[in-house]
C-alpha cells in the first residue's frame, strides 16, 4: 500500500473516531483521576472550648447529639436529625493522573453539582494544641476539635447550572432537606450522575467511623477525609472500580480530603448570609474505567479501519 493510500486509511479512521468524539463528548477518560469540588457546608462545631471527651464511642451518637452546643442548621427539622455534617458542592474540574490541565471542567448548560449529608459524629474531643492551658473558653484559638463520624450520602446531578447556594441549608418539609438528598436546584433540576455513601474504615484501628475531621476551633480551619463507594447513576460503571484501600485493609472506589474554613461574610456573602457555615474544597482519587458503549465504538471504528485497509490492499493487488 502506498503512502497516499495510507493517508486514506488513516483519514477515515479519524473521521470514524471523530464520530465517536461527537457521540459521547464528555467521555471521562480511563486511568488515575483528580476531581475537585468546591463546598458549603452546615456543619456542628459547637462542642466548647473546655478540653476533653465530649462524647465517644460508648455514648455513641446520642452523647454526641447532648454534647452539641450548637447542632447543624441543616439537621434541625430534618429526616436525620442527629447528621452533624451535610451541604452542597460543584465539581470544578476532573484531571487525568499525572496531568495539570483538565479534560472537563464547567461551563454553561454542562455542570456537575451535587449534594451530601448523614455524617453523624459518633466521638469527639477538644483538646489544648499549644500545651496545657492554651484551650480554655476564653481563647478558642488554642483549641483543636476533632470528630469522628458514621454513616453519610451523596449524589452527583448533571444540570445546566450550578447550584443556587442562596436557598440555604434549612429544612423545607419535602422539598429541601441536604440528609434526604434534596435540594432545590440540584435534585429537581438534573440527571443522576453518581450517587455513594461514605466507607467505614478511614482511620486505623476503627471499623467503625467513615469520616474523620479536625479544625482549630478559634477559625473553624481545618481538614477532613473519608472513603467513598459508588452505587449508582449514570457514571456508575466507570467509577465503581474498588481501587483505593484504607488503613484497615478495606476496598473503596475513591478517596476524598476536604480542607475547610469559616464561611467568609464578605467573600462569600452569599452563602455566608444564607446560613452555610462552613466553606470547604476537596480533592477526590480514584481510577475510571472506560465506558462500555466507547468501547464498543472504538471497536465499530478499529472495524471500519481493518475493513478499508483489507480493500485498499485487494485494490492495489488487482
Amino acid at each position: 500500500m502506498n503512502k497516499s493510500k495510507i493517508r486514506s486509511v488513516a483519514l477515515g479512521v479519524l473521521a470514524l473516531l471523530g464520530g465517536v468524539g461527537s457521540l459521547h463528548a464528555a467521555i471521562i477518560q480511563a486511568g488515575d483521576y483528580t476531581i475537585v469540588l468546591k463546598n458549603f457546608d452546615s456543619g456542628t462545631v459547637g462542642y466548647g472550648d473546655t478540653p476533653g471527651i465530649k462524647c465517644s464511642g460508648v455514648s455513641g451518637v446520642g452523647g454526641c447529639d447532648g454534647a452539641a452546643a450548637l447542632p447543624s442548621l441543616g439537621s434541625i427539622g430534618s429526616v436525620n436529625t442527629s447528621a452533624d455534617t451535610m451541604g452542597i458542592f460543584s465539581v470544578q474540574s476532573i484531571t487525568k493522573g499525572g496531568q495539570l490541565t483538565p479534560y472537563w471542567s464547567p461551563t454553561a448548560g454542562d455542570n456537575l453539582v451535587g449534594i451530601f449529608g448523614n455524617l453523624t459524629d459518633r466521638s469527639v474531643t477538644v483538646s489544648d494544641n499549644a500545651g496545657a492551658g492554651s484551650c480554655t473558653p476564653g481563647t478558642p484559638g488554642g483549641c483543636t476539635s476533632t470528630s469522628r463520624s458514621s454513616g453519610g450520602l451523596f449524589s452527583i446531578w448533571s444540570t445546566l447550572t450550578g447550584p443556587n447556594v442562596g436557598n440555604g441549608p434549612a429544612v423545607v418539609g419535602g422539598v429541601k432537606d441536604l440528609n434526604a438528598l434534596l435540594y432545590p436546584s440540584i435534585s429537581d433540576s438534573g440527571s443522576l450522575f453518581l450517587s455513594g455513601f461514605f466507607g467505614t474504615g478511614v482511620i486505623f484501628g476503627d471499623l467503625l467511623s467513615t469520616f474523620q475531621a479536625t479544625f482549630n476551633n478559634g477559625t473553624i480551619s481545618g481538614g477532613s477525609s473519608g472513603y467513598l463507594d459508588f452505587t449508582g447513576g449514570s457514571a456508575f460503571g466507570l467509577f465503581n472500580t474498588n481501587n483505593q484501600t484504607d488503613p484497615n485493609g478495606g476496598k473503596h472506589d475513591a478517596f476524598a480530603d476536604f480542607t475547610f474554613s469559616a464561611t467568609d461574610p464578605g467573600a462569600e456573602s452569599a452563602a455566608y448570609l444564607a446560613g452555610w457555615n462552613v466553606s470547604s474544597a476537596a480533592k477526590v482519587l480514584g481510577q475510571a474505567i472506560p465506558e462500555p458503549d466507547s468501547l464498543a465504538l472504538f471497536a465499530v471504528a478499529l472495524l471500519g479501519l481493518a475493513t478499508v485497509a483489507r480493500r485498499k490492499g485487494q485494490a492495489s493487488k488487482g
